[in-house]
């Protein structure tokens, strides 16, 4: 039977079976400790990305419920839409309703790290007529070196590369120059198609556009090899192959259109709306500097994920053998320039090439051009397997002369000297590479180091080994030298394990980084649980914001230590810790799990919302504008009160890095408060007997005015021995009632304010307005004293032409949300009245749906504060009416006078369209694979079957 790499040995379903099985085991050993025992990840994306969206996913999967909605982050925001949460992905639901969350993430990991391997085995096979055992080698390389698996913390993308070498097995039969093989055309449409497909509902776009281009390559490879042949067969050979990629991305487009439709509407929206800008797109490029840490095992010292994609040396010396016979052997050439273009892709920006495609459609998308090495590493692993291959066939094979045995012999010596003068130069490259280093950056996120010493011991060790049993296996055919292609093997599989120690795969911790309710958390958590135990919530909680970053130990430090020192190593406890912070202090998209809601959130994809980030410039320091949210990254300081009360803020995270403390009193400066012309009233203060106020102000301190006991005290506070400490010494011991600061003659700013009891020394922090102190821990708790309802009416209003001019106009120092709006769009909206009185309650809230009984005396504009987006619709009393967008991003809606009813549903057309054209695709996919089915079975003798059942 003729294929690309020539006539392939036999091979069954219980052959590929057996070895997938196999594999299945080692995946196993390599991820003992995720498989076999409770630890989980807990690092990066996995914690603050992946653990909220599968938290909240799995919750609505058990609940019976499509999460369209996700009102716990950015102020709410489509779920389905954003792919990435992998909602219709089918191999998630499982895991999802059968396991918690992380478990779930070690579950999908394992399984897509052996359906990886499996697709290679079946790809050495079918495109390279790999023998078995080297086909099992190949796979293993693959599924279990660098790249693969340093990507476990980006578990869609895992799931799409999973299927990356199954495409490959499915379009072998329609590559190269072969004819008579149009009738397996259908099952490559249906194959490639339900790969796409797969791909897509995994959530990683970008995984799908890398196949797409790769197999394409791929198969013009092939086409090149062809142009000898007549011209008729050369057009079928490139167009079929061609047709076949078309149709079966179209199918895939239907079969995941339910999730396609929506992503691309959200795309529209989306603040990278138009794809990215040429430097976005060549960021995370593969830079050269790390190449010899990229390719060659670290043996413990880490390196960026992105850039991480070794192999053993051994490995990478076969590579060399295999595809050495590019010239004479048709199958190896097609890898061998796919392995050549992906590595110059992955260069990225380090090349010319990369800066023209960054302008291209489809590479406009997409950042981290490192990503290429994923097809490298595929590449590289099935070269890796034919070159052992020839080395066992060397070994195996019995001469007829000693001459044509020391052919085949230099034919082997060759490239196996050319990859040892490559490996030392790549070592060398490794030291060498630290001058240049010292002018080109080498990127923050994987600043340059030289190899570690015991890293060096470590290549030396295997280039020694591997050294040792080639020539062995060189000095002829014998049982030695065919048991030293087996311990080669071996060498191998130890040089990935020892390599893959310091992946994240094996930086486990304990479950509780993922399940411990941490006090600031059950605080936020109490305050959105309703008050009367065992009745519904109906009005939503207010949101938080999260200021605190994580330069802070945690209070019972001591204690974690003690309690997980004989049970976690160092650095697993010392992740334990930093998801113990995160949890602190609520880190973006954390609100997913607590069902808390927040302002903030992150994303690295098609969120947040453009209007979300127009919105954002209200807050953010002039010329700064976040495009993935983390919005503490930019403020140094808490936003303006009444940002905060319109965002429905009601609640504050910091940490306490910027307190400090003054001649043996602590001031809380979370929130300094400038003294202008009008006076400023602290009227949250603690019940607290004190004897003086002390605070520390720039400038001159403002007068006091001070109420206590039915009295007011007049106080000018007095300079202290320290600069800009004052202190305001009461008339007698009080417990007050309020404090005024008073206008100032000059600009005088008061960071903070303290009670003293200057009889025993004691003190107690004041918080300025509008915020109280309800948390003080590791992290504080402020509640906004002043923040709006979820929902609201005003009287006042205006009309703008875009959200930039929103933002203009609200950030006029006398423009008051709580009584005006600025609404946006082309048509006529009805005059304001200018004043009135209105009251908006919230009967009823959930993700999709919200009920509200609003009353106004006069013609008034309903404010909800959540996100606008297409898809929602509203009714007045059973009546359509018209969302306008209010305040740059939320959704308003004009009423008359009285009492009415209004509900907003959130009904995208493009969810039920995708339903519907889903629907097709999976029935198509099912009648072709019942035609394809009676084919088969119809057509066949009993030996063209059993030749077709070898096909596997």
């Amino acid at each position: 039977m003729n294929r690309p790499g020539g006539t392939m040995p036999g091979r069954g379903w219980a052959g590929s079976l057996a070895a997938g099985v196999a594999l299945a085991g080692l995946v196993l050993l390599f991820f003992n400790r995720m498989a076999f025992s409770n630890l989980i990840l807990a690092r990066g994306d996995t914690l603050l990305y992946f653990y909220p969206y599968w938290t909240a996913a799995a919750a609505a999967l058990q609940g019976g419920r499509v999460p369209l909605w996700n009102p716990d982050i950015f102020m709410g925001v489509p779920f389905l839409a954003n792919s990435q949460a992998g909602f219709f992905y089918p191999l998630n639901w499982p895991l999802w309703l059968l396991v918690p969350t992380p478990w779930a993430v070690n579950g999908a990991i394992m399984i897509h790290i052996a359906i990886a391997g499996w697709g290679a085995y079946l790809a050495g096979r079918r495109t390279l007529a790999l023998e078995r055992v080297a086909a099992w080698l190949a796979a293993a390389l693959f599924a279990l070196g660098g790249y693969l698996t340093a990507q476990v913390e980006h578990i869609n993308q895992l799931q799409g590369l999973a299927w990356l070498p199954w495409f490959f097995v499915a379009v072998a039969p329609i590559a190269g120059p072969a004819t008579g093989q149009d009738r397996r055309a259908l099952p490559a449409v249906v194959v490639v198609g339900a790969l796409f497909a797969l791909q897509l509902l995994a959530g990683h776009t970008q995984t799908a556009f890398i196949s797409g281009v790769a197999v394409a390559l791929w198969l013009f490879f092939h086409a090149l090899g062809s142009f000898g042949h007549t011209g008729r067969n050369r057009t079928r050979v490139i167009l079929r192959p061609a047709l076949v990629m078309l149709a079966g991305a179209g199918l895939a487009a239907l079969i995941a259109a339910v999730q396609l439709l929506p992503t691309i509407e959200l795309t529209g929206q989306s603040s990278r709306q138009g794809g990215l800008s040429p430097n976005e797109v060549l960021s995370f490029s593969w830079n050269p500097l790390h190449l010899t840490r990229s390719l060659l095992p670290g043996y413990g010292q880490s390196l960026f994920s992105e850039y991480v994609a070794f192999l053993p040396l051994t490995a990478l010396a076969l590579a060399f053998a295999g595809g050495w016979v590019w010239r004479r052997n048709p199958a190896v050439r097609p890898w061998l320039f796919l392995l050549v273009a992906m590595l110059l892709l992955a260069l990225g920006r380090f090349t010319p090439l990369y800066h023209v495609l960054s302008h291209a459609p489809g590479f406009d998308l997409f950042r981290a051009p490192a990503r290429w090495l994923a097809v490298a590493a595929l590449a590289a692993a099935l070269l890796a397997g034919h070159g052992w291959q020839r080395l066992y066939q060397f070994a195996a094979s019995d001469y007829p002369t000693a001459a044509a045995r020391d052919r085949a012999r230099r034919d082997l010596v060759r490239p196996l000297v050319a990859a040892g003068l490559f490996l030392a130069l790549v070592i060398a490259w490794g030291y060498a590479a630290g001058w240049p280093a010292r002018f080109i950056p080498a990127g923050s996120e994987a600043p340059f180091e030289y190899p570690h010493p015991l890293t060096l011991l470590g290549w030396l060790i295997e280039f020694a080994l591997g050294a040792l049993l080639l020539w062995v296996i060189l000095g002829g055919p014998s049982d030695r030298a065919r048991r030293a292609t087996r311990e080669l093997i071996v060498l191998m599989l130890a040089a990935l394990w020892l390599g893959s120690r310091g992946l994240p795969y094996n930086q486990l911790t304990t479950p509780e980084a993922y399940f411990d309710l941490r006090p600031p958390q059950a605080r936020l958590v109490a305050l959105a649980t309703c008050a009367v135990p065992d009745s519904p919530c109906i009005a939503p909680p207010g949101r938080f914001l999260s200021l605190s970053g994580i330069f802070f130990d945690t209070g019972d430090l001591p204690e974690i230590e003690l309690m997980y020192a004989d049970q976690l190593d160092p650095q697993a406890i010392y992740d334990y810790v930093v998801a113990v912070k995160h949890k602190e202090v609520l880190s973006p998209n954390l609100s997913m799990i607590a069902a808390v809601p927040s302002i903030d959130g992150f994303d690295g994809g098609i969120l947040p919302l453009r209007v979300y980030s127009e919105a954002m410039r209200l807050i953010l320091p002039d010329g700064e504008t976040t495009t993935d949210g983390r919005l503490r990254e930019f403020l140094t300081a808490s936003p303006e009160p009444r940002w905060m009360s319109l965002f429905n803020g009601r609640y504050l995270i910091t940490d306490k890095t910027g307190d400090v403390w003054r001649d043996g009193v602590f001031f809380d400066q979370q929130h300094p408060v400038e003294a202008g012309p009008d006076p400023v009233e602290i009227a949250a203060i603690p019940a607290y007997e004190a004897t003086e106020i002390r605070l520390i102000a720039d400038g001159a301190a403002p007068d006091l005015s001070v109420r206590a006991g039915g009295e007011t005290w007049a106080i000018a506070p007095q300079a202290g021995d320290e600069p800009g400490l004052y202190t305001a010494t009461l008339p007698q011991p009080a417990t007050l009632e309020s404090i005024t600061l008073r206008p100032c003659a000059e600009p005088c700013l008061v960071r903070a304010m303290t009670l003293v009891d200057g009889r025993d020394g004691t003190f107690q922090p004041l918080t300025m307005p509008p915020y109280r102190l309800i948390f003080s821990g590791d992290v504080k708790i402020y509640e906004n004293l002043a923040s709006l309802p979820r929902a609201f009416v005003v009287h006042e209003w205006q009309q703008v032409a875009d959200e930039s001019a929103a933002v203009t106009a609200m950030r006029r120092e006398t423009f008051d949300p709580a009584a005006a709006a600025v609404v946006e769009g082309g048509g006529p909206v009805a005059a304001p009245p200018g004043s009135g009185t209105g009251e908006v309650d919230i009967t009823h809230y959930s993700p999709e749906s919200v009920s509200l009984r609003v009353t106004s005396d006069v013609p008034g504009l309903l404010v909800l504060t959540d996100a606008y987006y297409p898809g929602w619709e509203a009714t007045v009393d059973g009546r359509p009416a018209t969302i306008v967008k209010s305040d740059v991003m939320f959704r308003g809606v004009f009423i008359d006078s009285g009492e009415h009813e209004v509900v907003f549903r959130y009904r995208p057309q493009t969810v039920r369209v995708g339903a519907w054209l889903s629907a097709m695709g999976v029935g198509l996919l099912i009648i072709a694979v019942v035609v394809i089915f009676r084919y088969t079975s119809s057509d066949r003798s009993p030996a063209r079957r059993n030749d077709d059942e070898e096909e596997g």
